[in-house]
C-alpha cells in the first residue's frame, strides 16, 4: 500500500490495475509521475494521481461542465465550512435504506465518489476505489469534525484516483460494482460513461445509478414542477447565478433506456424513501 497523503492510498490491487485513461495501456512510474507507452505524464499533485485526460473544457459541453464542475466545488466547500452534525446524519440515514436493498458487492468502483463516503456502506476489508474529477476534495477535511464523527470511515485513507467518468483509468473487467449516485446527469457525455462502466465491469458485475429523475415514478411533472422549470428557465436567462449546470435532465424512461442501450440488464429499481418517488436507483447487470 503506497499512502499519498493522510486520506488517500493507492493499495497493490488498484496500482496493478491503473491504465492509460485514452488507449488503456499499462502505465510506468517515473518518480512521482505515472507515463503512458505514448509519453504523456500523469503528475501527482497534493499526495494524489491525477488522471484526468481532459483539461482544456472546449466547446460548449465543455464549458458547461467545467462551469458546473466550479460551481459543484463551491457549494461543498461552503457545506464544509458549516461542517453541520444534523446534515451529515440525515445524508448518512438517507440512503441506508438504499443500499439495503441494493447491496455494494465485490470490489467496489465508486465514480464521482468524492471523499469515499459510501465505505460507511460496505465491508472495511472491501476493496474501494472512488474515481472523481474533484481534485481538492480532502482539502480541509482535518478541520471538519463533526463530518469525521458521522463518517467515520472517512479516518482512514481511501483509494481514490482523479479522473473522468468517460475515461477511466482502470483495466477492463476489474470490478464487481460500479456505483454513479447523483453524478451521471453532470457527466460530459452519459453514454461514454456508462460504456466505461460496463468495460470495466466483470461478467455479472453491476452497476448502481442514483439519480433524481424528472416528474419521478410516473415521469410527469406536475403544474407546480412545470412552474418551478419555468422560473427556473427565465432567472438562468437573467442571471448567471442561476444558471442550470446540469448536462442532462433524464425521466426515468430516458435514464433505463440509455442504460440498457449501452448493454446492461435492468434487474431492479428501488425508490429512494426520503424522496417520495423522485430519486431512484437502478441495479443494471453486465450479461
Amino acid at each position: 500500500m503506497v499512502v499519498m497523503n493522510k486520506f488517500v492510498k493507492v493499495d497493490p490491487w488498484l496500482q496493478e490495475i491503473l491504465v492509460d485513461p485514452l488507449d488503456k495501456s499499462p502505465l510506468t512510474i517515473s518518480g512521482t509521475s505515472l507515463v503512458s507507452s505514448y509519453g504523456r505524464h500523469y503528475p501527482m499533485v497534493r499526495g494524489i494521481y491525477d488522471l484526468r485526460l481532459l483539461t482544456q473544457h472546449v466547446g460548449v459541453v465543455g464549458e458547461l461542465w467545467n462551469e458546473g464542475q466550479k460551481e459543484y466545488e463551491r457549494w461543498t466547500d461552503q457545506l464544509a465550512s458549516r461542517d453541520s452534525k444534523q446534515f451529515y446524519l440525515e445524508e448518512k440515514d438517507g440512503v441506508r435504506d438504499v443500499y439495503e436493498a441494493i447491496p455494494l458487492v465485490g470490489r467496489c468502483l465508486d465514480i464521482g465518489g468524492h471523499q469515499g463516503r459510501l465505505r460507511e456502506y460496505i465491508a472495511e476489508d472491501q476493496e474501494y476505489v472512488s474515481i472523481d474529477p474533484y481534485l481538492d476534495v480532502f482539502e480541509g477535511l482535518t478541520s471538519q469534525s463533526n463530518l469525521l464523527e458521522v463518517f467515520a470511515s472517512l479516518r482512514k485513507p481511501a483509494n481514490f484516483i482523479c479522473a473522468l467518468a468517460e475515461h477511466l483509468p482502470l483495466r477492463s473487467e476489474s470490478f464487481d460494482t460500479a456505483h454513479m449516485r447523483s453524478c451521471i446527469d453532470h457527466f460530459y457525455n452519459p453514454e461514454i460513461a456508462l460504456l466505461e462502466a460496463h468495460r470495466v465491469l466483470k461478467r455479472g458485475g453491476q452497476l448502481i445509478v442514483g439519480l433524481y429523475v424528472e416528474g419521478g415514478r410516473m415521469g410527469r411533472l406536475t403544474p407546480k414542477e412545470r412552474l418551478k422549470e419555468a422560473i427556473r428557465f427565465v432567472l438562468s436567462r437573467m442571471n448567471s447565478r442561476y444558471k442550470d449546470h446540469h448536462i442532462w435532465h433524464p425521466t426515468y424512461a430516458e435514464l433505463c433506456s440509455l442504460i440498457a442501450g449501452v448493454g446492461f440488464h435492468i434487474e431492479k429499481t428501488y425508490w429512494q424513501r426520503a424522496f417520495v418517488d423522485r430519486v431512484c436507483y437502478i441495479k443494471a447487470v453486465k450479461s
